[in-house]
């Protein structure tokens, strides 16, 4: 078991937490992200739910959602974390069916001044997903329907994972021992 928790961007900048979702039965997935700053205050949040083909078109598409965000923002000392290793990949691959999305990440990386892309665990991004999770099954009027929508203060749904990334509190993860077997 190890210990996964959040960690804080170092002082002066911001980190941007992106999670994807989708349900494979209904096509619905959502975009979800977080900003924070180095001592875990909430700057802004976005969500919104789309239809997607599947789990890897709704983490682009929340990349992409994410960083537009930092851009109109003028964020420009930001670091990026995601759990899909699958998005972080495709990055570097210009064979995706989406490579018109991928281009149009790497060109807004680009205009924010090449921030670092992270993979991290789940448990590292709880706050993401939690936000993602609350999207997903909302019928609040304002998350239905391709709109993206900016959170300025973050919705109470999520507060305790937001205060456990603040307060650097995580969670036990279990991992494989490699053993050489004869």
């Amino acid at each position: 078991m190890i210990h996964v928790s959040w960690q804080k961007p170092p002082d002066g900048q911001f980190k941007l937490n992106v999670d994807g979702s989708f349900e494979p039965k209904t096509t619905n997935g959502g975009t979800r992200g977080i900003l924070g700053n180095h001592l875990g205050d909430w700057i802004a949040g976005f969500a919104c739910k789309i239809k997607v083909e599947n789990a890897y078109h709704a983490e682009l598409l929340t990349l992409l959602h994410g960083l537009t965000l930092a851009k109109e923002k003028n964020f420009k000392h930001i670091m990026v974390e995601t759990d899909s290793q699958v998005l972080l990949n495709s990055l570097n691959n210009d064979s995706s069916q989406y490579s018109h999305i991928c281009a149009d990440c790497r060109s807004l990386l680009q205009q924010l001044g090449a921030p670092p892309l992270k993979h991290v665990p789940r448990e590292a991004n709880g706050t993401a997903n939690a936000l993602a999770e609350y999207g997903k099954k909302s019928r609040d009027q304002i998350m239905i329907g391709n709109k993206l929508y900016i959170f300025y203060a973050s919705p109470s749904c999520i507060t305790y994972e937001l205060d456990r990334d603040a307060n650097g509190t995580g969670s036990l993860r279990s991992v494989p021992l490699c053993m050489d077997v004869p």
